[in-house]
């Protein structure tokens, strides 16, 4: 699915990111701009071929709602938030990803769940605050009747902070120093 960082990589907009902090904010986009060059021109041209949704067996996948990659839907959001979000969506159920937790929500006889994150699992209070990274990714087993099971798999930290270090990654101390260990 085409999500929001996608959609920064190719922009190099930050959408609807209020920041504020203008130090913060050039560190993003010094980091985008570090990514594109990685990825080269071929990669980014498979990022361009992402859809927005996609839907098998009555399972509507998105990246943060069907019709946004950055509207923020949690298992505390309001009802009548998450029904203007599935107006005229005819799936079974949603999956989602955009806030980086598993959770899995009943909405009449409709689920949304969040599948959680494959780079940057975490808990956070605001979307871009400062908060440890699990070292694990997320995903989810999804069976025709609609069973949804969650998944772990853990990963080597270390190694990645040390491939981030000889690639010169942006900010890297910062980020470095994020992660759980």
């Amino acid at each position: 699915m085409f999500g929001n960082s996608d959609e920064l990589l190719l922009s190099l907009d930050l959408g609807a990111e209020q920041i504020e902090d203008e130090a913060r904010r050039r560190q993003l986009l010094e980091t985008a701009e570090w990514s594109r060059e990685q990825l080269g021109e071929e990669r980014l041209a498979f990022l361009r071929g992402f859809e927005p949704t996609f839907e098998v067996d009555g399972l509507l996948c998105c990246h943060a709602t069907p019709a946004s990659n950055e509207h923020v839907i949690l298992p505390t959001t309001p009802r009548a938030n998450v029904d203007g979000a599935l107006e005229g969506i005819d799936a079974r159920a949603v999956a989602a990803g955009h806030v980086h937790l598993q959770w899995l929500r009943r909405f009449g006889s409709r689920l949304w769940f969040c599948v959680g994150s494959v780079g940057l699992v975490y808990e956070h209070q605001e979307p871009l605050s400062d908060v440890p990274f699990e070292p694990w990714s997320e995903y989810a087993l999804v069976t025709e009747e609609l069973a949804v099971e969650f998944r772990r798999v853990p990963f080597d930290v270390e190694e990645l902070i040390e491939v981030a270090r000889r690639r010169d990654f942006p900010v890297f101390e910062r980020w470095a120093s994020m992660w759980q260990r």
